[in-house]
């Protein structure tokens, strides 16, 4: 496991009260900076609690946490999209896929639209295959490096 990881892991069990928002954050962040899959599920999995957490605290209390609800649901369709994204612009509809997929499984994810759009994506549209640069008009002219 990443170092990184299990040092906020470890904080985390360690912590007397936890305010969901710091840890929501923090959560974010690593998630940025990490490239394991079992990294990133435990973080998730730690997000699950958390929040789960919060909203089973504010519903204890008589509050209506549909808001709450909603922006856990964004953050959860957040993080599938930004693993699934390759090169920072263009999602691979494959690991996409799986991601949802994996995410419905371990229940940290409900069936919805936005998860029926990624499994039609797969089937649709398959991995992603980088294309090779094309050499155009101005490259030909100028150089390969000319534009780059």
């Amino acid at each position: 496991m990443d170092p990184r990881v299990a040092a906020f892991l470890d904080e985390l069990g360690q912590q007397e009260t936890i305010e969901p928002l710091p840890v929501r954050d923090r959560i974010v962040s690593l998630l940025d900076e990490i490239d394991q899959e079992q990294d990133r599920v435990a973080l998730l999995q730690a997000f699950h609690a958390v929040m789960g957490l919060a909203v089973r605290s504010l519903e204890a209390q008589g509050n209506d946490a549909t808001k709450l609800k909603d922006a856990i649901l964004t953050d959860r369709y957040a993080f599938a999209i930004s693993e699934a994204t390759l090169d920072g612009e263009n999602i691979d509809p494959a690991i996409f896929h799986h991601v949802v997929t994996r995410e419905i499984e371990a229940g940290r994810m409900e069936p919805d639209s936005f998860t029926d759009l990624a499994k039609s994506g797969a089937a649709v549209l398959g991995p992603s295959v980088s294309a090779p640069a094309k050499r155009g008009f101005f490259r030909r002219l100028f150089g390969s490096n000319a534009y780059d």
